[in-house]
């Protein structure tokens, strides 16, 4: 409370003469004295009005003492500061005085001018103490402005980094639109499992527990996890086929000009030889060898699907290895190039060893992407658990080999959503779409070979985490 003037001061004490002459002197220096004649007037005067200053007697006859009246004082208004009057100092006196909460005291008789310095002390060192009171308060003031400036900063920064990753989403799916809704269905999906994770109770578990914020760094690391496919060559990416465009065209080609080379050449055998070649002969031949050239085109379309390959057909494949046609050049060349014959050879999908490295290869894309990103200390580990999905239990996922106990929980969470999508997806141009109890059924059987968790899995399953996106909403 700041010093209004005149500054209001009650004296206490019973003897009226001393009271009166202290109020006057008290008035001559420019105060507004009150006074009081006993401890329970002044306690009363003092619940109606603030006084900052309170002088009174030690000893006041049939009522409350000086002391008593001080504490009291203190406990109805503990900022105003008491002065105790005593004909009676003492060493003792004025340390029990002290303890009871008075600011000074004044042995009687006494000066009118050591009044005056005792009565300006306790003033100043009163405006000192609401000087701070204000400063705190204004300070606590300040500190709670600047506190909601940084909150709202903050969620500006939150909205600004949201922004960011759904932006960078959709890059992602800009690249690879075959793909679209993948990543925001991962995350679904791993954030659905870390949540079941944290409702389990005992067992391996049970002392696991994801905060909000924790929630928000594997939701993050689930969006982001294929951000590195921005480094990928586009025609891997939606590669359908092991062979395509104007490669197997020409492929095609080349047979289709070693039948009507087969024809001539025996049209002219014939010919040398003198033997009659009629009219039926020649459709004969020409029957023959469409029918040839059709069962090749059709051997080279099923070695061309990105399913797994069969026996007859890598068998039959080896048989085609070795046929040739005439170049224009007149060079004898094979139907089937040694890269050609190796794509084809492909035991399962469509990309050959070297494709398939640079496709995996997005991982350390999306690793050394995010690592460049100044995450917050709740958000730091955002990277190594995106870096890790497709690390697999044995030590043979990709692409640093982990063993199972290096493995982060969140990575195998999200090794379990990325590719439960992946099997029940059905925009991948490369394969066609699972059923969702197929896609679980393939899910176990990689926790049985010792690639994926199985006790997250039975969390998955158990709890129907699958259902949480619209591919999961097909099974019953």
């Amino acid at each position: 409370m700041p010093l209004q003037r005149p500054i209001p001061i009650l004296v206490v004490d019973d003897e009226a003469d001393l009271r009166l002459l202290l109020m006057e002197a008290l008035e001559d220096m420019g105060y507004a004295p009150e006074g009081a004649e006993g401890g329970d007037r002044a306690l009363a005067r003092i619940r109606e009005r603030h006084f900052p200053l309170i002088c009174t007697d030690l000893n006041m006859p049939g009522g409350l003492t000086g002391l008593e009246l001080i504490k009291a004082i203190h406990e109805v208004d503990d900022k105003a500061l008491t002065i105790l009057m005593t004909g009676y100092a003492t060493t003792e006196s004025a340390i029990l005085a002290l303890k009871h909460g008075a600011y000074d005291f004044i042995q009687k008789p006494f000066k009118l001018a050591e009044f005056e310095a005792s009565i300006k002390r306790a003033l100043e060192h009163y405006s000192l103490l609401r000087q701070n009171e204000d400063y705190q308060h204004n300070l606590e003031q300040m500190v709670e402005e600047r506190t909601r400036e940084i909150l709202g900063l903050k969620d500006e920064i939150e909205n600004l980094f949201e922004g960011f990753v759904n932006a960078s989403i959709t890059a992602i799916e800009a690249r690879d639109p075959t793909t679209s809704g993948h990543s925001s269905r991962v995350a679904t999906l791993t954030v659905g499992l870390a949540e079941v994770v944290n409702s389990t109770e005992g067992g391996r578990f049970g002392p696991i527990r994801y905060d909000e914020r924790q929630i928000q760094e594997i939701k993050y690391a689930s969006l982001l996890h294929d951000f590195g496919k921005v480094g990928v060559k586009d025609h891997l990416l939606v590669k359908a086929k092991k062979i395509e465009g104007e490669r197997l065209e020409l492929i095609f080609q080349r047979l289709h000009q070693r039948a009507v080379q087969r024809v001539m050449a025996e049209m002219e055998r014939a010919w040398r030889a003198g033997d009659t070649f009629t009219e039926g002969r020649v459709a004969y031949l020409q029957e023959q060898v469409v029918l040839e050239t059709q069962r090749l085109v059709a051997l080279l379309m099923r070695a061309n699907e990105p399913s797994v390959l069969p026996q007859d057909v890598s068998e039959g494949l080896i048989d085609v290895q070795p046929l040739t046609y005439k170049h224009w050049s007149g060079e004898e060349r094979t139907l089937l190039t040694p890269e050609d014959f190796q794509m084809l050879q492909i035991r399962k999908g469509s990309l050959s060893l070297e494709e398939r490295k640079a496709v995996e290869n997005h991982v350390v894309h999306s690793y050394n992407f995010l690592k460049r990103i100044p995450w917050t200390e709740e958000l730091k580990r955002v990277p190594d658990i995106a870096h890790a999905h497709h690390e697999r239990l044995n030590g043979k996922g990709y692409p640093l080999g982990l063993a199972a106990d290096e493995i982060p929980l969140e990575s195998k969470m999200m090794a379990i959503s990325d590719v439960f999508d992946a099997l029940a997806a059905h925009d991948r141009p490369y394969k066609v779409a699972v059923s969702v109890e197929r896609s679980l059924q393939i899910l176990e059987e990689e926790a049985k070979s010792g690639l994926l968790d199985a006790d997250l899995l039975h969390l998955f399953i158990e709890a129907r985490v699958f259902q949480l996106t619209n591919l999961g909403k097909a099974a019953s």
